[in-house]
């Protein structure tokens, strides 16, 4: 990750509680999503969990890149 990255995550993270609280859920979701891929065998309940999780998690991401590509894409001296 770059630098230039790392300091808008931070910026985001200090600043937005939307952000802090969809990088809190994609975190949930990855422990989540962990914890059933350890798994050898899984019902057809959990499967179709597991793709709810896999769902949830990329739209949690998109939405966090979103939000640093505005962050990004605002001029100098309003960032």
């Amino acid at each position: 990750m770059s630098d230039e990255l790392s300091a808008f995550k931070d910026r985001l993270r200090k600043q937005d509680p939307t952000f802090r609280k969809l990088e809190a859920e994609h975190q949930r979701l990855e422990l989540e999503l962990n914890g059933l891929i350890r798994r050898k065998t899984l019902t057809p309940q959990e499967e179709s969990h597991k793709k709810q999780i896999q769902v949830e998690k990329l739209h949690a991401k998109d939405r966090m890149e979103a939000m640093i590509r505005e962050l990004m894409n605002r001029p100098s001296q309003n960032r």
